[in-house]
């Protein structure tokens, strides 16, 4: 696994502190810096090959978004990861975007609807990763998933609500990436599995055709479920046991184990 982007791998940038934004945060939700981890301005520099004050300035946008952890003298750090914490994000991300959604079904039109078949095509024909330790496959897979939601959403008419999503939807896919960073065993995709269950491509096709057709009832259930049941894999790998956030529900039954893509797919909200 590369220990982190290089500044040629990113968008043009307006400044040095944008493009030192971009790459931290980057390496943050992609679990690369792990939580807690010291985040020093000079190993900082040579990682990314650009100059402190820039380096401080993303620190400072980073922390803004709690996802990083401004500890005054001491410095900076990564933002810790919890229990807690996760079931806040998926209680917040349900009520928020059972909002934006009722919205985007209301107010959508003919060319959001195009918008959600074309972020649908794209994420049905771009691969699951078949190892977690193939950063361009995972990046891919997760931009993919992100347009598609982002799509989805994109009718609703509250531009500070989808500004509040946009956080949580990142904070959520970090605590995805590092569940998958730290599943023993999961490296091969040769067993992979296609129950329904876990077949991320039927799970958004269905969501996407209630959406298309303006059933919110079955749109908003299935998007909740959708979300939670993300919540639920990923709190198992913070040995969550179900009975101290009720925004979680319960714990997932055990399973057999799967393979990376099978792990990946269940995952994806």
């Amino acid at each position: 696994m590369s220990s982190h982007l290089s500044t040629q791998d990113l968008p043009p940038t307006r400044t040095l502190s944008e493009r030192a934004y971009r790459l931290l945060r980057d390496d943050i939700l992609a679990g690369r810096l792990e939580p807690g981890s010291k985040l020093k301005l000079q190993t900082l520099q040579k990682r990314y090959g650009l100059g402190i004050s820039p380096i401080r300035e993303a620190l400072m946008m980073l922390s803004n978004e709690r996802l990083a952890a401004n500890e005054g003298q001491r410095g900076f750090s990564v933002a810790e990861v919890s229990a807690e914490d996760l079931a806040d994000i998926v209680k917040a991300r349900r009520h928020i975007e059972g909002i934006l959604l009722k919205e985007a079904i209301e107010n959508g039109d003919d060319e959001w609807g195009a918008a959600i078949a074309a972020a649908y095509y794209k994420l049905a024909r771009t691969p699951l990763p078949s190892n977690t330790s193939d950063d361009e496959a995972i990046e891919r897979f997760e931009r993919a998933h992100r347009n598609f939601h982002l799509a989805m959403l994109s009718g609703a008419r509250s531009p500070w609500l989808l500004r509040i999503d946009e956080q949580l939807v990142a904070h959520s896919e970090r605590y995805r990436r590092i569940r998958l960073l730290h599943v023993e065993g999961v490296q091969s995709a040769s067993a992979y599995e296609t129950r329904e269950e876990d077949n991320v491509v039927v799970e958004h096709e269905r969501l996407m055709q209630a959406v298309l057709d303006k059933n919110l009832p079955a749109a908003l259930a299935l998007l909740d479920q959708h979300i939670g049941d993300t919540g639920r894999l990923v709190a198992d790998y913070l040995g969550y046991d179900g009975n101290d956030a009720p925004a979680l529900e319960r714990k997932a039954p055990e399973r057999k184990p799967r393979s990376s893509r099978a792990r990946m797919a269940a995952s994806a909200a």
